[in-house]
């Protein structure tokens, strides 16, 4: 009997989130009304308040919206790593509740990190024509911008998946930046599409009505739900599986410390998979989210089909 051909990361991601794009609309929508807040607010500030625009004010609106983005992550969260039935409305008002003030300190180290970055990048441009040296710096300063954009893509994910310190939020998320740097790399590829596609629809706006119409119209249907889903598909594997890992080692050193220097047996936790439908199970080889980790299809195979045949023996003979 020959196997299914095994698909492709890209096929997988397509896969889920054009399964899930009623999802992707109705949290679209949901986050809607804090942007609609946020900039409103910001172009107060900047066209009403101030006697001349500052760039600087529209940054502001990373943090104001930074509390709400908490709730997207999540849902994304569970959408990108196959989680099925996700309840939109209540996953991301929960998250929101949970995650509002460590989000908004989240979004006070992300504006500033952004402020540096344009500052960095605009000082360097602007001083291209005074010296060649200055394109070397140039590059230096595009690389670290390019790696603390990694950070960024796990600092959000990471709060709203574990429950570790601020430091270690942002110790791990750097470490990440450059560790995980095949899995950046695809998540920024396709963000990079992503992005594209949309630029592309721009350049066929005849005027500026509607260009406004339809930078709205992609912000509030499709753009930050997409943009966050594509990121955390790529990144989700890697950055839970190393945090576990590294958790799972702390624990050990730990037991073994208190065993005396002796290494603590080690032993495979017990799940009770039977809410699980075998006939579900189609790919031996991939993987299912089951009780807070990723668990081969194989392994949930083998337990059930052994807890079936326990089950059997132990019925009555007639």
């Amino acid at each position: 009997m020959n196997r299914e051909r095994k698909k492709m990361k890209f096929e997988i991601l397509l896969e889920r989130y054009f399964t899930n794009f009623h999802r992707i609309l109705l949290l679209n929508l949901i986050f809607a009304v804090p942007s609609a807040f946020a900039f409103g607010i910001v172009y107060l500030i900047n066209h009403i308040l101030l006697s001349t625009p500052v760039i600087f004010v529209y940054f502001l609106s990373i943090i104001l919206l930074c509390p709400f983005y908490s709730g997207v992550v999540t849902v994304v969260r569970n959408i990108a790593r196959g989680d099925e039935d996700v309840k939109v409305l209540s996953t991301y008002l929960n998250a929101l509740k949970e995650n509002f003030f460590s989000f908004l300190l989240h979004g006070v180290v992300i504006c500033a990190a952004a402020i540096l970055s344009y500052l960095s990048l605009s000082m360097y441009i602007g001083m291209l024509k005074l010296s060649w040296f200055f394109y070397v710096l140039l590059f230096i300063c595009i690389v670290i911008v390019v790696f603390v954009t990694f950070t960024v893509y796990y600092i959000p994910l990471m709060s709203v998946t574990f429950d570790i310190k601020k430091r270690y939020i942002y110790k791990n998320s750097f470490l990440m930046s450059f560790g995980e740097f095949k899995n950046n790399f695809f998540a920024t590829f396709a963000l990079a599409i992503v992005l594209a596609l949309f630029f592309t629809v721009t350049v066929f706006c005849t005027s500026v009505t509607a260009l406004v119409l339809v930078c709205v119209g992609f912000w509030v249907l499709l753009l930050p739900a997409t943009c966050t889903f594509v990121v955390i598909f790529f990144i989700y594997d890697g950055m839970y599986n190393l945090i576990v890992n590294k958790e799972s080692k702390k624990k050990n050193i730990e037991e073994k410390i208190q065993n005396g220097g002796k290494a603590p047996a080690k032993t495979e936790p017990e799940f009770d998979y039977s809410e699980i439908d075998l006939s579900s199970l189609k790919d031996p080889d991939a993987y299912i989210y089951f009780n807070g980790r990723m668990v081969k299809q194989s392994v949930v195979i083998e337990k059930l089909r052994a807890k079936e045949a326990e089950n059997h023996a132990d019925e009555p003979s007639d």
